[in-house]
């Protein structure tokens, strides 16, 4: 049964704009050292940085948290495999939501383009 979906676009030209400013690290609270390690590591990493921003809203989305601010954001980890399929890892209060709502499985989908990221997730209890 399905308990929550939740889906997300971004633009990743924006990501490149911020990308080229500032580098992301984990003490902007946005994505993990694991993450940022990844996806700087990669020939395009905006469009990995775009993808993961994506994942990480659509889930906050299917979970029914309001996604009013980012502080909820480094509660998920979302990476790609060798193969790109992502995969999602929650902790503290996401982690915490994901449970109560009896989530047996999560499915996550990321699309990445020039122009446009976005992911789609479908929580299964």
């Amino acid at each position: 049964m399905i308990v929550g979906s939740g889906i997300d676009v971004v633009e990743t030209g924006r990501v490149e704009r911020e990308l080229a400013g500032i580098p992301w690290q984990p003490k902007h609270g946005i994505f993990t050292t694991d993450e940022i390690h990844c996806f700087n590591s990669s020939k395009r990493p905006a469009l990995l940085f775009a993808g993961c921003f994506a994942a990480k809203e659509a889930t906050l989305k299917a979970l029914g948290i309001a996604v009013t601010n980012l502080v909820n954001f480094s509660d998920i980890e979302a990476l790609p495999d060798t193969e790109g399929n992502w995969s999602l890892s929650l902790h503290g209060h996401s982690l915490s939501i994901f449970q109560k709502l009896g989530v047996q499985r999560a499915f996550v989908a990321v699309t990445t383009s020039r122009n446009l990221s976005g992911a789609m997730v479908v929580l299964e209890a």
